[in-house]
């Protein structure tokens, strides 16, 4: 009963801090009202974001389901703008989607390679730590030189960003499974698979989630990364056009969009993560 309590109130406080910030915001945008260009104010009030700004990104409809674009001489329209929203927003999360189970795979694969036996720590271990050390940001241009503007190469972005993050994680899980669990099993005659597949994942999991948390913060900033690579969709490919012509007020919905996606995946793996856990100890599942 105190827990739940506690936890109530730490959800209304969470609440009440937001709504300051959003409060802040919109003194801000009425107390600084310096334009970066004529008609497009510095920092847009909450009015001006969700009728103007939401009705300007009508811009990037493609076209499609009877609703004409922009582009070929029709009006803005907030059907326009809700279609475009969606579609973007649709591309932007399957590149993230796809990034996320690739890289998660792969790093996984190998954070777990470390350990298998001594060769194949020779063979992964520094090179992946190299690697790993390596800017995510700075490899923007290697891979628009590599696999072009291209959709697998934005889906490869994504999934080195995350995939590095995991292999460390699994690496540290690995080591830290105790001891007894491996004597237990092989003294029962486990084999090497069934001792990784019976004992190690379960018992790695928990210190994963965690883990898997952080890469996926760290895939929506790869994802919109990528999108920089030259993408003709998605979230990224509104900021990159609306960066040219400093339409801040359509860069800030467009992060607007981000944190609320973020938002709902963390909730979701978290709730998800939590129900896998149910075996484990509470601590373990928050």
């Amino acid at each position: 009963m105190i827990a739940t309590t506690r936890a109530r109130r730490g959800r209304w406080i969470s609440v009440a801090v937001f709504l300051a910030l959003a409060v802040i915001w919109q003194i801000l945008s009425m107390v600084y009202t310096v334009e970066a260009q004529p008609g497009e104010p510095m920092i847009a009030g909450w009015q001006i974001l969700f009728t103007k700004t939401f009705l300007t990104l009508s811009d990037y409809w493609q076209g499609g389901l009877g609703v004409p674009t922009v582009a070929d001489g029709a009006e803005r329209s907030y059907l326009a703008a809700l279609l475009s929203v969606l579609s973007h927003s649709a591309d932007t999360i399957g590149r993230m989607a796809l990034g996320l189970l690739l890289g998660g795979a792969v790093g996984l694969l190998l954070g777990l390679a470390v350990s298998w036996s001594r060769w194949t720590r020779r063979l992964f271990d520094w090179p992946l730590q190299f690697l790993r050390t390596l800017p995510l940001l700075a490899m923007v241009p290697l891979f628009q030189l590599w696999f072009g503007t291209y959709f697998l190469g934005e889906v490869l972005f994504v999934a080195y960003g995350i995939a590095v993050i995991v292999f460390a994680g699994a690496v540290n899980a690995v080591r830290n499974v105790p001891q007894i669990y491996i004597d237990n099993a092989r003294s029962l005659g486990a084999s090497r698979w069934t001792l990784y597949r019976t004992v190690i994942l379960p018992a790695i999991f928990p210190a994963m989630r965690s883990t898997i948390l952080l890469s996926l913060g760290a895939g929506w900033s790869a994802v919109l990364g990528a999108e920089y690579l030259g993408a003709q969709s998605g979230l990224g490919f509104i900021i990159v056009y609306a960066q040219q012509f400093a339409y801040l007020d359509r860069m800030f919905f467009i992060a607007l969009l981000f944190i609320l996606y973020t938002s709902i995946s963390y909730w979701a793996i978290g709730r998800l993560s939590a129900r896998l856990l149910a075996w484990a100890p509470p601590s373990q599942r928050r």
